[in-house]
């Protein structure tokens, strides 16, 4: 029976939300059975799900959310468009947190994207990995069979300064990407969109807001670009010649 009925339904009407939430003590007791991870959920019509937390002090401050994707969107080969060597104090931290949907699940983690001190781990069903820490821009993950990958950063020390992102496969970028989120009216609270070129050859965006549009460059093998987002209006970024990137934007991100 799903939690908050007195029943078993039949079916669950649309718009239906289950809510699955508990505290999770540490250490952490492999024998009790909690919403925390690995929970495995299935359907015969789509769901969306999402999956959020925080620790107890300092509570919903330090709070971070990322989409659960279904496992036909799990992919092979992941990508960070940010990491440590970015010189902002939010990324301080960046890590990683990896989960299988198989058995046997070769995972080959790159945390610098150079080849250099990668590690070999095994994953299956349901077992996640965090690389905790470490992540540089471009870093890479591949597998042997489909994975999800979560983004975690962080300004070290501070009591709020943290999120959590949903990392899609390199196989599903794509070369035009909207946001909806702008700057807040206070100027202190900017939304920054990090704009990441995979390609060896620097790439031209276009960007299209309500109140501009414009160019700039973004360089080549690794390259990232920060764009800051105006405030009251979302924004579109498309490549002149059609060359896939990533973007990932952040909220209040001073």
């Amino acid at each position: 029976i799903p939690p908050g009925f007195a029943h078993n339904p039949n079916g669950l009407a649309a718009g239906t939300v289950i809510t699955l939430t508990n505290v999770v003590t540490q250490p952490r007791n492999p024998s009790t059975i909690l919403w925390d991870a690995r929970d495995r959920i299935a359907a015969n019509k789509a769901l969306v799900i999402s999956r959020a937390g925080w620790p107890t002090s300092p509570g919903p401050v330090f709070a971070g959310a990322v989409g659960v994707l279904s496992t036909i969107d799990n992919g092979t080969n992941y990508i960070s468009p940010v990491g440590q060597n970015i010189t902002n104090n939010l990324f301080k931290y960046v890590g990683m947190s990896i989960m299988a949907a198989q058995n046997n699940t070769v995972v080959t983690i790159d945390p610098n994207g150079t080849g250099v001190g990668t590690t070999n781990i095994v994953l299956n069903q349901g077992e996640s990995y965090l690389v905790n820490g470490g992540i540089k821009v471009g870093g890479r993950v591949t597998a042997t069979k489909g994975i999800q990958a979560d983004l975690i950063i962080g300004h070290v020390g501070a009591s709020y300064a943290a999120d959590w992102f949903t990392l899609y496969p390199a196989s599903e970028w794509s070369s035009s990407y909207y946001t909806p989120v702008g700057s807040a009216a206070n100027v202190n609270q900017p939304a920054y969109v990090y704009l990441y070129n995979p390609n060896t050859n620097p790439i031209t965006v276009r960007y299209t807001t309500k109140v501009s549009s414009g160019i700039f460059t973004v360089p080549g093998t690794n390259g990232v670009y920060q764009f800051q987002m105006p405030v009251g209006s979302g924004a579109n970024f498309t490549t002149s010649n059609a060359q896939n990137f990533y973007a990932l934007c952040t909220v209040a991100a001073n």
